[in-house]
């Protein structure tokens, strides 16, 4: 599993990818069924914000990005991506939730992050 391969992804891709694993789905075929599956991983993204920021933005491994002026967002999601699969998280999921939180931006991301 590479990053590189949600990297080129939209975010309505990237949250129809997530919303599918989640449910335990494959994409659907038909276009209200990717509709649906966006739907429901934007919403579980922006529901779990805080959870999220508490298991990556504490991480050591992160904590050395933060203050970095410039950031490579590939860099960025590689970090998250091992900081997720240590803690579990399955590796497509942890991918599609890395390019996400590098999308955003670790410094944005981690704004007022609550403590771990």
């Amino acid at each position: 599993m590479t990053l590189a391969i949600y990297a080129d992804k939209t975010d309505d891709e990237l949250y129809a990818l997530l919303g599918a694993e989640l449910l335990g789905e494959g994409l659907g075929l038909s276009p209200e069924d990717e509709d649906a599956h966006c739907r429901f991983g934007r919403q579980w993204f922006q529901s779990k914000h805080r959870e999220l920021q508490r298991k990556i933005c504490h991480q050591e491994r992160i904590q050395g990005l933060l203050g970095t002026t410039s950031s490579d967002r590939l860099l960025d999601a590689a970090a998250v991506y091992e900081v997720l699969q240590h803690l579990g998280e399955e590796p497509s999921t942890a991918g599609v939730l890395a390019v996400l939180v590098a999308r955003v931006g670790l410094g944005t991301f981690c704004v007022n992050a609550p403590a771990a």
